[in-house]
């Protein structure tokens, strides 16, 4: 055999081997176990740019004018270093009133933000409702996942899946290498054809009967949303969202070259970038005097649902207290919260582990938090150090 023919046949043979190994699904599975919110910006791809439209830096007060005492950011640095923070900013009325960062990080570096990305997306389902593109939120899923008419699952709406009440089979992350590779669970994480790990998954309880925080109700979303919209989940993004808000390009991790990305974490943006979107909310959708963000739809994104009063349409809720907020049954432990907030409108995005976006519209507060994920987390301590600052009193006191 000539020289030229066996080298077509060896490209032949190692294109079908990687068609058969699924390469990057190896690549991941081998490697993801040692990975870290440092790491991870780094390690992800494929990736898709989410284009931003940076224009000016959010404005900052000088030292000296600061309306937080001195008392107050020493307490907030304590705590921020006592669980291993990359950064953290406070804004408050009209400016970044204390900004700093750990690990030689800066304002422009990024970190692995995790679950923060699941209010994210939850916000981009209001343009879609907007536009007409999802009907409504009581729509069957059906209506845009037709493979499941007539299964157990064609009772779920799309409002189950914005509560994490959809039944969905839950799966918690688990990358060791002693386990089936092939198993749903590692398929819907790490896999590199999302629709299919979707559409796989069966139920554990019917739709709207019982919460359950999971990840596979975010990445059934993610489909919903590109199928209503026909559009990449970036494009679109830039388009309704980041660029509005004037942010700097961020980053979406893919499942496959021109696939899908990842909906329940791995959006990796800066922190004052996750700023910008939670003074968004906090000014009920208004960016630099323009409606962005539906007010009507934020206000549902805040409002309790049936299965639990804690949780909105993929957003925490501050109020009412709960000594420690559990995100589902599968889970052993849950989020400790030693005393209430000091006021009852604290929203907010939660990112494994204590990444935050905090937003506080009572006390035109905003509050990020990035770092090493910490069973230590505490969700009452930063928020109520700086309303204590403020002013602000718990009940009854």
């Amino acid at each position: 055999m000539k020289r030229g023919t066996l080298g077509l046949v060896a490209l032949v043979v190692v294109a079908c081997a990687a068609v058969v190994l699924d390469w990057t699904f190896w690549t991941r599975f081998l490697s993801i176990g040692g990975q870290t919110p440092v790491s991870y910006p780094s390690w992800i791809a494929p990736t898709a740019t989410v284009r931003g439209n940076f224009v000016d830096a959010l404005p900052t007060v000088d030292p000296q004018d600061r309306v937080l005492s001195d008392q107050a950011i020493t307490n907030l640095v304590a705590y921020a270093e006592r669980v291993d923070s990359f950064s953290l900013v406070v804004h408050h009325k009209g400016a970044v009133q204390f900004e700093t960062y750990w690990r030689d990080f800066g304002p422009d570096d990024v970190t692995e933000p995790y679950s923060m990305a699941k209010s994210l997306l939850g916000i981009m389902v209001g343009f879609a409702l907007e536009d007409g593109d999802i009907g409504s939120i009581d729509d069957l899923v059906t209506t845009y996942v037709p493979e499941w008419s007539g299964t157990d699952r064609d009772s779920m709406t799309v409002r189950h899946v914005l509560q994490m009440a959809s039944g969905l089979e839950h799966h918690r992350f688990n990358f060791k290498l002693a386990q089936n590779p092939y198993n749903k669970a590692l398929r819907l994480f790490i896999g590199t054809d999302m629709e299919q790990s979707i559409l796989r998954l069966g139920l554990d309880a019917p739709p709207g009967v019982e919460f359950t925080y999971n990840s596979a109700n975010s990445q059934l979303m993610m489909l919903i949303l590109q199928r209503a919209t026909g559009r990449s989940y970036a494009e679109y993004v830039s388009e309704k969202l980041w660029r509005p808000l004037g942010a700097k390009d961020a980053t979406l991790w893919m499942d496959r070259a021109d696939g899908m990305p990842k909906a329940y974490s791995f959006f990796q943006a800066r922190p004052r970038d996750w700023l910008r979107i939670g003074l968004a909310i906090k000014n009920d959708g208004i960016v630099d005097g323009k409606q962005v963000i539906s007010p009507d739809w934020l206000t549902q994104m805040r409002t309790p649902s049936a299965n639990n009063p804690k949780y909105g349409l993929q957003m925490w809720i501050g109020s009412p207290y709960v000594p420690e907020r559990f995100y589902n049954s599968n889970t052993p432990f849950g989020v400790k919260q030693a005393e209430p907030f000091l006021t009852e409108d604290v929203v907010f995005f939660d990112g494994g582990g204590g990444q935050r976006v905090y937003v506080v519209p009572s006390a035109d507060l905003v509050i990020v938090r990035t770092g090493m994920p910490s069973p230590a987390w505490d969700d009452g301590i930063m928020p109520n150090i700086v309303l204590r600052d403020l002013g602000f009193e718990q009940e009854g006191s």
